[in-house]
């Protein structure tokens, strides 16, 4: 079955659901145009400061921003290109899905260990009688903060996972225009 039989309204025979795999990469493609916006904005400010003489970290700090933009634009376009069934598209995205899983999962262990310090910090520092309701206050926004991106994290290591493998799987494979050997000149 071609791809334009495969996604015209009348050749769906049993449903009209649409392939997960396709939802998910919607959602990859959305979140990458967030990250370019977001690491566009602040590198430009980070920048800004660095030309008018910050301290080195802010230089690290914009080296960072750099490669996060880049990574942010490599997704975003393997995420667009699978989306409109580019050949090239669909195992640049298996690999991206794959390596952001990964670094995900990195990150998700170390935020981990980093709260478990935090917790232990902050409950010496609790312990002491002068602490007001602001610490406190402040304590619980860092610990659910904490908490909330350790969660995202780990919901996110397994739909990555997912959608790498499912992008290599012959059924979806075969959707996809075939990938041309160069042509010797």
């Amino acid at each position: 079955m071609s791809r334009a039989q495969a996604t015209s309204p009348t050749s769906h025979t049993k449903s009209r659901v649409p392939a997960i795999w396709r939802v998910v990469t919607w959602l990859v493609l959305l979140l990458a145009i967030f990250g370019v916006f977001q690491y566009s904005v602040h590198a430009w400010r980070v920048g800004a400061a660095v030309a008018a003489g910050a301290p080195e970290a802010a230089t690290r700090a914009l080296a960072w921003d750099v490669a996060y933009l880049v990574v942010a634009c490599v997704t975003l376009s393997a995420a667009a290109g699978t989306l409109l069934w580019r050949g090239w598209a669909r195992p640049v995205l298996r690999i991206v899905a794959g390596l952001l899983a990964l670094w995900l999962l990195v990150t998700a262990i170390m935020l981990g260990v980093d709260w478990v310090s935090f917790s232990r910090h902050s409950q010496e520092l609790m312990a002491q009688p002068h602490m007001g309701d602001t610490v406190r206050a402040l304590r619980e926004r860092v610990r659910n903060t904490y908490l909330v991106a350790i969660v995202l994290k780990a919901v996110a290591v397994p739909v990555l996972a997912w959608l790498a493998w499912r992008l290599g799987v012959p059924s979806v494979r075969a959707q996809f225009p075939p990938l041309r050997a160069r042509q010797r000149r």
